[in-house]
Parts: structure tokens; sequence; C-alpha cells
């Protein structure tokens, strides 16, 4: 479970050019060691090895962060329906 997101600190630019290729994009140029478009130039991903994975451990930390709060907002509801629930319950048993 992970509330923080480890931030990268990288180049506005090399920001920018990841975001608009996506994380899974970008995992599969550094899988297949290819290049990618940069402004006007072709780069290679071992150019910027050293920004494209904080970045993608970034993405990783969104996505966690995401899917926690998705699970303690799944059993916050799970609470709440269940306390209406026994509240309903007593109300129809307490009045026999």
């Amino acid at each position: 479970m992970r509330f923080r997101v480890r931030r990268a600190q990288i180049d506005g630019d090399l920001r920018r050019t990841f975001e608009r290729y996506g994380a899974g994009c970008m995992q599969m140029v550094l899988a297949t060691t290819n290049s990618f478009l940069h402004g006007d130039r072709h780069v290679s991903v071992t150019e910027v090895l050293d920004a494209l994975l904080p970045w993608l451990t970034e993405q990783y930390d969104r996505a966690e962060r995401k899917e926690t709060w998705s699970m303690t907002m799944e059993a916050a509801i799970t609470v709440f329906v269940a306390s209406e629930l026994l509240i309903s319950l007593a109300g129809i048993f307490g009045k026999s």
C-alpha cells in the first residue's frame, strides 16, 4: 500500500515527451532498446535511461496509490452498508 508518490526529478521537456507516449509505450521502448521522437530528433533509450527509470517508478507509484485508495473506499463503503443493515435489522426486530 502506497500513499506517497516518489516524484522523478527530470527535465520538464522529457517529462512531457514521456507523458505524451505513456508508460506502456515507454516500457516497450525500454524493452526493445529502441528510439523515440523527442522534440525534433530520435533519441535512443540509453541516452535518457537515468530519467526514464525514475519516471516509470513514479507512474507505478501513482497507479498503486490509485488502487490503494480504491480499496480503502471499497472497505469504507462495505462498513457503512453493513452498519446500515444492522441498524435496519435492529429496527425491524426491535419493534416486535
